[in-house]
């Protein structure tokens, strides 16, 4: 009983904030333009330089956790093209979105820090920042055709990332009160990307089941099956295994909708899947956690 306790402890507070996202979405429609941008440029990079520069970073943890969610997004493409190829549906370039890149973000970013504290959110980072540099360079080629590589070096997240880690491998203090602006900063992170979250989930509109259905079951147990596959394979084990396992089966990204959106893929299609894996995960993530905790 304790443990389900324990699960609850760290699971509800997430999902409630989501909720709370989608209950303000019914009373009030904002645009979430503004929000998304201070979120990439002001609070998610001073949360990685704050995480990355003072926390041990253990190279080989650093190394496996990049090796395995590459090899998660791999798979997710080559059980999609499997698919797509045997169905005939050769013009779906959305379904490589939503079973290639997961949430990296939203819910795995607050369960880690719960679920596993300071240790686990700095390996969560590392995995969230490889899958955004995925996206915003492999997501947008696959999205728009081209363009996506000078994306990514328009977004600060990159440079952030090297800030943090030079900082951090040359073991450079930033002064207290330099540090403590980017702390504070970056924690208005987490709970303002669940209210995102929500917020978004509220216009969504389910259609295209079936294929939204087999996206969900290729991005969740698929992304698992490939990550458990990895950290057997390399005997990771401890806080590592476990978020490299947690980050690997969340839902499908939201800002897979936004690329369908922006390039005029298919934007139910996506829009279901991401809605539908982010239901489902209410089920999962507690499994998940049963199983680790």
């Amino acid at each position: 009983m304790n443990l389900f306790i324990k699960v609850f402890d760290v699971v509800f507070p997430v999902f409630a904030i989501i909720g709370v996202g989608y209950i303000f979405a019914h009373f009030r429609r904002i645009s979430l333009e503004p929000i998304i941008e201070a979120l990439i440029y002001l609070t998610v990079p001073a949360l990685v330089i704050s995480s990355l520069s003072r926390k041990e970073i253990a190279l080989n943890d650093a190394l496996f956790t990049t090796l395995c969610a590459c090899a998660v997004v791999a798979g997710g493409a080559l059980t999609s093209y499997v698919y797509i190829r045997l169905t005939g549906r050769e013009h779906l370039r959305g379904f490589y979105l939503t079973t290639m890149f997961m949430n990296s973000a939203n819910i795995p970013l607050p369960l880690t820090l719960l679920a596993f504290g300071r240790e686990g959110l700095t390996i969560a980072i590392i995995y969230y920042i490889v899958i955004s540099i995925l996206v915003y360079s492999v997501g947008i080629y696959i999205a728009k055709g081209e363009g996506g590589l000078s994306e990514m070096f328009r977004l600060p997240l990159l440079y952030s990332t090297i800030i943090g880690v030079g900082l951090n491998l040359g073991g450079v203090r930033l002064p207290e009160p330099l540090f403590t602006s980017f702390e504070m900063l970056g924690a208005a992170t987490i709970p303002l990307m669940q209210v995102c979250l929500g917020y978004q989930l509220y216009s969504t509109r389910f259609s295209e089941m079936t294929l939204s259905v087999v996206a969900s079951v290729i991005r969740i147990a698929g992304g698992f099956i490939v990550a458990l596959v990895f950290v057997t394979l390399f005997d990771i084990q401890g806080v590592t295994r476990n978020v490299i396992l947690l980050s690997s089966s969340m839902p499908s990204a939201v800002m897979n909708f936004v690329m369908s959106y922006k390039y005029g893929l298919e934007k139910d299609l996506v829009a279901s899947t991401v809605a539908l894996t982010t239901i489902v995960s209410v089920i999962t993530i507690p499994l998940m956690l049963l199983f680790m905790l």
